[in-house]
């Protein structure tokens, strides 16, 4: 309808919509209206398909938020276009909780189910339906988020679940809760992720995490003010695979360090598949992954590639890796075409490894599919005889994809580690990892004394003096802006903390468990030290007396605040923004503005389907001239779009294509006589063109001019 100001002025407009009359976006009638001012005519006539039984679930209704250990109500209505038997499912962050099944009646039925355990912080209730005469399985769930106020709660990630038990023990202690889960257990979306007001990674390989899980790191950190801290260990860091992805943005150290000089030299060759199968994003995120382990040696170190297809192609030969720019140039030239041969690269890069002198030789060997036959035992056991370990790499689902059984066996006889994904964004992490691993320039096995910087509040009260050894750590740099409160007997730093976004993180380069906190897990200062870094860094939530209601109408979401004090009055004049992250991660800032005493609102799109979560703070300025705002009230909420608003509705809304038609002088179910029917008070002015009427006249006039000059 918006068109309309763009049709020609001299015709009589009119249009034809053919729709079910369900509106799910902006303001059709409003379109149409505009539109009449400019002449137009609507025409409506309603969409019509077969008839089909179908059930749908409308919006959960739950409350926005709920006092800890009270009780509610949730509640959905069920839509169904012909009497039938559904079943219904509650859960409650993805657990069962509740069912019911019965029968529907044809229109609304309302159902209701009693919650009396919910635990704190944001809690995800979704209802699933089943039913026996319905078409769309899209609109048979129906999601909300709940805000329980409680306890803070600490979510542990650890590498073993069961080396989580000091740490968890100590911070119970301090009255803190935890809740423990191996690194594949990382939450998957970010309202499940916001229920924890700080998380704790301890010793957990990059290769148990997924890149989208890294990125709800990050997004908890810097927009939803969460806490975030990395314990070290031998999968931890660098040396885990925490290079050039967002988790290390989140952190206040880099993966990367600067090379010891007691640390033995590395010669490496990587041997990467370019066959056809790679085309993509494959071979681009193999070609990352390669340059990031070439980035990561130093300049003490050999580095060399070497490219597959049906053959071998020599992309950069083994050489110093001070030429990094050089390798990196190379790697990026390479193209993806051909079959699979993978023996005679091995055979290449066993060649070239011999030619150097270092006291660490390692080839990593990648690939998506099954290799031509070759003798892969024999010139794998020749590069273990020679001291060159071999890992391998495969992007696959297992056997068909890839020959698992034969990169296994590569990664066993060559003494070195084998890696299988289905996921070609995992490949960078590992890459990195094997090269950590294989350098050994990070990760430091030597007992040590923690030495106190700054007397930082984390560090604070604690008896330094009697602190026990600490036997291992891994090495990293601190970034420009970190506060590093505790350093190493080197001079490496061991506790980094920095502001990132709304948020706080911290590194604690040694591990908080068994192995390199052997004695520390037994020291009174133990559980003292963690309570006050977690408290330290855990988000804060400030909530006096703000009541917030949010909702959703067709592709549109609205979000009221109600402030009032301690005696129920209004508190007026807050400068009240909400940042709204939205189901892509994306970052939107929402001013709110005062509408009513007391009360601050905002309207926004909300087009996708998912979790939209707010960030909502509340100041108002200070006491005197050039004071800093006041913090009245920052909190987080959440709101859940289910689907799509199109699967909303079970017939054509026939009342509202009535009203856009007669609204603009047209007709509803128009016949085709109507629709070219010209009324006799329809008139528009109508322009033509002269110019060639009267540059034709000129013409046969300058003819006659010049035969009556010639003739007299």
């Amino acid at each position: 309808l918006n068109t309309a100001v763009s049709m020609p002025t001299d015709t009589l407009n009119r249009l034809l919509l053919v729709s079910d009359g369900n509106e799910t976006v902006g303001d059709a009638l409003a379109a149409a209206r505009r539109a009449a001012r400019y002449g137009w005519k609507i025409y409506a006539a309603p969409y019509t398909n077969e008839v089909r039984d179908e059930v749908l679930l409308e919006d959960l209704v739950v409350p926005n938020e709920v006092k800890k250990g009270a009780s509610f109500a949730v509640a959905a209505i069920a839509q169904a276009s012909v009497a039938t038997r559904a079943q219904f499912t509650l859960y409650r962050d993805g657990f069962e909780i509740q069912k019911k099944e019965g029968d529907l009646v044809a229109g609304p039925n309302t159902l209701s189910f009693q919650e009396t355990r919910a635990k704190e912080g944001l809690v995800k209730y979704e209802l699933r339906m089943k039913a026996a005469r319905d078409f769309f399985a899209d609109n048979n769930v129906a999601s909300g988020l709940v805000s329980v106020a409680g306890e803070p709660r600490v979510l542990l990630l650890e590498g073993i679940e069961r080396d989580a038990r000091f740490l968890a023990r100590a911070l119970e202690a301090e009255n803190i809760r935890v809740e423990v889960r191996e690194g594949k257990g990382m939450p998957g979306s970010l309202e499940e992720l916001a229920a924890y007001d700080a998380v704790i990674v301890s010793d957990v390989p990059a290769t148990d995490l997924r890149l989208a899980q890294m990125n709800l790191i990050r997004s908890y950190v810097e927009d939803l003010g969460g806490g975030f801290i990395m314990i070290g260990g031998p999968n931890s860091f660098g040396i885990g695979g925490y290079y050039r992805i967002p988790v290390e943005e989140a952190l206040p150290i880099r993966m990367r360090s600067e090379k010891k000089k007691d640390t033995p030299g590395l010669a490496m060759m990587l041997v990467i598949d370019k066959s056809g199968s790679m085309s993509g994003d494959k071979i681009q995120l193999a070609k990352e992954a390669a340059i990031a382990a070439v980035e990561l040696l130093s300049d003490r170190d050999y580095a060399g590639v070497i490219a597959f297809d049906g053959e071998p192609y020599v992309v950069a030969e083994l050489q110093p890796a001070s030429n990094k720019g050089g390798i990196i140039a190379n790697i990026e030239r390479i193209e993806e075409g051909g079959g699979t041969a993978m023996y005679e690269p091995m055979v290449r890069a066993h060649e070239q490894l011999q030619q150097v002198t270092a006291a660490l030789k390692h080839c990593i060997v990648l690939t998506d599919g099954v290799s031509q036959p070759g003798d892969f035992q024999g010139i794998t056991q020749a590069m273990q005889n020679d001291q060159i370990t071999v890992s391998s790499v495969g992007i696959g689902q297992g056997d068909g994809d890839i020959d698992t059984e034969v990169l296994q066996n590569i990664a066993r006889w060559g003494r070195g580690r084998f890696y299988q994904t289905s996921d070609p964004n995992d490949v960078p992490q590992i890459f990195t990892k094997e090269t950590m691993t294989a350098s050994k320039s990070s990760l430091v096995e030597e007992p040590f004394l923690p030495q106190v910087l700054r007397n930082d509040p984390v560090v604070r009260g604690i008896d330094w003096n009697n602190a026990p050894f600490l036997f291992g750590y891994v090495v990293t740099l601190p970034k420009p802006t970190a506060g590093v409160a505790l350093l190493t007997e080197r001079g490496d730093p061991l506790l980094a903390t920095w502001r990132f976004g709304l948020g706080k993180s911290a590194a604690f380069m040694s591990d908080a468990k068994g192995r390199w906190a052997a004695d520390w897990v037994r020291w009174a200062g133990y559980g003292q030290f963690w309570a006050q870094l977690v408290r330290d860094v855990m988000r804060t939530t400030q909530h006096r007396g703000a009541e917030t209601t949010l909702t959703v109408q067709g592709g549109e979401g609205h979000v009221r605040i109600d402030a009032t004090d301690p005696s129920g009055a209004f508190v007026n004049g807050l400068t009240t923004t909400a940042q709204l992250i939205q189901p892509d991660l994306s970052l939107r800032t929402l001013p709110l503005q005062q509408t009513a005493p007391g009360r601050y609102e905002a309207t926004f799109p909300m087009p996708a389907t998912g979790s939209y979560l707010f960030k909502i703070r509340q100041t108002r300025p200070g006491a005197g001239a050039g004071a800093e705002p006041e913090l009245v009230n920052d909190y987080t909420r959440a709101l859940t779009v289910s689907y799509q608003p199109e699967y909303r509705h079970l017939s054509a809304n026939e009342s509202f294509l009535r009203t856009l038609a007669t609204s603009t002088g047209g007709r509803f179910e128009p016949t085709v006589e109507d629709l070219f029917r010209v009324d006799p008070e329809e008139q528009v002015p109508v322009r033509r063109r002269l110019w060639p009427w009267l540059l034709t006249a000129a013409l046969l006039l300058l003819v006659l001019d010049v035969a009556l000059r010639r003739l007299d």
